[in-house]
């Protein structure tokens, strides 16, 4: 394994913050002492960390062997003192998108043709509903909407179970309008939490859009403009839903923001993406921590992840010795924050009379006006402290070197925006990131421990068998980089960079979080919420002309239009699934000649048997699986909640009796 392979990545400046980010940092109180070249070689405490009164969580610095790097890791406290607590209160203001765009239809995920009539601003209001559920009266939602303007429906307010339904009514009342004015709609969910810093709450502003904002935007920039509103309480989350996404500015107002860009590519992650967020920010133990770090002018240390809004350039500080301050935004309970830095030495003669050494105080609140402090410090020449194993090491560095690699596809540009690289769709970039990302393969020091699962989900992500690889995938061909990869190699990115699980589809973020009994409990109490609570109200169905004309077809078949009513009931589990519902290549499928054959085998313009009749197939959908769940129900197998009618008696669920698992392909027709 060697750390310098790690991809060496220069930092960015935040202009127009604090010119002297050090103000108020007692350096002085630092374990290792300031000095310059000048003086006596420092000592340096041997005391791996020491805790101010208040503080819960331990920092701890790790020389790496190879005497080139160093890993910094942020070990918060495993579970509440409260071991009875359901969740960590929230203020959560919700920031919902209303152009006309949202009404589009929002098709069960894998059912070609299809359709619920569901739109996509009706899973909004189910996920929105979901979050709803899970609220006390210690905590409190608001509800801003934009389109050509922008509302505050509802002001930070404690959810009793009156309000609750006060908010939903507000909710339902939602109507689509025309243009998209993010700016407003994100400005106004901002200045809700005006003096609101020390409530004991978790702030947070989510962000639902699924386009470009195309009215009203601030002319200097998104990024200028945040930052020309001075202190901002809350942390931002942007989530962006479709393929006509500006996603390089909404992961720019997130970074900026504290939070994190979340890209929802269907309907079928509307669920999956909305849980894990607010199970993150229900698990969250302390809020807009930074890491600072002190080390001497001789020492050079750099971020190999990549460029990103919120970084900040070294600065020369008290007695000649340079200062680096690094976000980390949110901690949650149980996860850990691990920083993999790289560092070089320019005295030739440093262990005799300059060795080199990092001092870091970690800065935190936890929801209150009382900041809380650790300090540490370590000669990095010195291993005894370094408990790390090769593949906790292997996994860190790689982790870093995969940011690294997604960071280099949507550099920044002057106004603070990332931007995709132009090559990657127009020239011959994407051919020179795939030899690229070969060569990330072949050396990424993960690939040494295929067995140790953190290590392996790293794999997974970059050349695992489809479904997933999902990062090869996306740079396999242009068409897949231009219509989904350039929105979600921008989502996984900020997962990596910020050990956040986002979701349950990728290998690599479901190891964040794994050990947190809180989020496992948050993410779990959301997760069955969503599916079970009362299916919302469809916007978009058929004209009562149209129906007509379904009960006359029925007629003619003979068939009993009540028959397929519940064909039409609305499980929102569909909503909130990986993978989609499909059959098992072996399941048999009768022709309209009455043969019966394997679904694997059906081509377009086969006719098949169905309760209406003979009927061609317009399109054969088949989805690679791994290890995917399916159910065994009278000979099929067929994928979790899919819809099933039985000869006779009511229709069921593949629910219904126990699962196999199936690797290869699923069919749906």
């Amino acid at each position: 394994m060697d750390s310098r392979q790690t991809l060496r990545q220069g930092t960015r400046l935040r202009s127009g913050d604090d010119p002297n980010p050090w103000e108020g940092l007692h350096v002085q109180q630092v374990v290792v002492p300031i000095y310059t070249s000048h003086d006596e070689p420092p000592p340096y405490s041997e005391t791996q960390e020491t805790s101010s009164p208040s503080a819960d969580a331990s920092i701890s610095i790790q020389p790496l062997p190879d005497k080139d790097g160093v890993i910094i890791s942020v070990q918060p406290p495993k579970s509440p003192a409260d071991q009875k607590l359901s969740h960590v209160p929230c203020d959560i203001a919700l920031v919902i998108d209303v152009s006309g765009s949202m009404g589009a239809d929002a098709p069960v995920p894998g059912e070609e043709g299809e359709n619920t009539g569901l739109s996509v601003l009706d899973l909004v209001k189910h996920a929105c509903r979901t979050i709803m559920s899970t609220m006390t009266a210690e905590d409190r939602l608001a509800i801003v909407t934009f389109s050509n303007g922008s509302k505050v429906l509802q002001p930070l307010t404690a959810m009793t179970d009156e309000n609750k339904e006060t908010a939903k009514t507000k909710l339902e009342a939602m109507n689509l309008e025309g243009c998209t004015n993010l700016w407003h709609g994100l400005k106004d969910g901002i200045k809700l939490f005006k003096n609101e810093e020390t409530t004991g709450r978790v702030p947070a502003v989510m962000v639902l859009t699924d386009g470009v904002p195309n009215h009203m935007c601030p002319p200097q920039g998104y990024v200028p403009a945040l930052k020309a509103m001075g202190n901002i309480v809350p942390s931002i989350h942007t989530f962006g839903f479709g393929y006509t996404l500006r996603s390089g500015l909404l992961k720019s107002i997130a970074e900026f923001g504290n939070g994190n860009y979340s890209f929802i590519p269907d309907a079928g992650m509307i669920g999956t993406v909305f849980v894990h967020a607010v199970a993150n920010f229900q698990s969250t133990f302390a809020t807009n921590a930074t890491l600072r770090l002190t080390y001497p002018d001789h020492v050079t240390i750099q971020q190999p992840t990549g460029a990103s809004v919120d970084r900040q350039d070294a600065v020369l500080v008290a007695g000649g010795n340079y200062g680096l301050v690094i976000s980390l935004g949110n901690i949650q309970y149980g996860q850990s924050r691990d920083i993999y830095l790289q560092w070089k030495s320019s005295s030739a003669n440093d262990d005799e009379l300059c060795p080199p050494f990092v001092n870091a105080a970690l800065q935190y609140y936890q929801m209150t006006g009382t900041q809380c402090t650790n300090h540490a410090s370590r000669s990095l020449h010195d291993l005894s402290f370094t408990t790390l194993s090769d593949a906790e090491m292997a996994y860190h560095i790689s982790r870093s070197r995969i940011c690294a690699f997604l960071a280099e596809l949507f550099p920044i540009d002057p106004l603070g925006e990332h931007r995709v690289d132009g090559t990657l769709i127009y020239g011959d970039g994407l051919t020179q990131k795939q030899t690229q990302l070969r060569d990330l393969i072949a050396s990424i020091p993960a690939a040494h421990y295929p067995k140790d699962p953190k290590c392996n989900s790293l794999l997974q992500d970059l050349r695992g068998p489809e479904p997933l690889g999902q990062i090869s995938l996306a740079l396999s061909r242009p068409d897949y980089f231009t219509r989904w990869g350039q929105h979600y190699l921008p989502s996984l990115h900020g997962a990596h960079a910020r050990q956040l699980c986002n979701s349950f589809k990728d290998p690599g973020p479901l190891q964040y979080g794994a050990e947190s009994p809180l989020f496992i409990k948050c993410r779990d109490a959301l997760s069955t919420a969503f599916d079970d609570l009362p299916a919302p109200t469809p916007s978009n169905l058929p004209p009562v002309g149209a129906s007509h004309m379904w009960m006359r077809r029925c007629k003619r078949s003979h068939v009993d239009p009540g028959s397929f009513s519940r064909f039409r009931d609305i499980q929102m589990s569909s909503y909130n699934s990986s993978s989609a519902p499909c059959f098992a290549g072996c399941t048999r499928v009768r022709l309209a000649s009455g043969r019966r054959v394997r679904i694997s085998s059906l081509r377009r313009g086969v006719c098949v048997a169905t309760p209406l009749g003979p009927r061609e197939v317009a399109a054969v959908l088949v989805t690679p699986v791994c290890r995917r769940e399916m159910i065994r129900l009278e000979g099929v197998l067929v994928t979790p909640w899919h819809p099933v009618a039985l000869p006779t008696g009511d229709p069921v669920t593949g629910r219904d009796e126990g699962p196999v698992y199936c690797d290869g392909w699923v069919f749906g027709m």
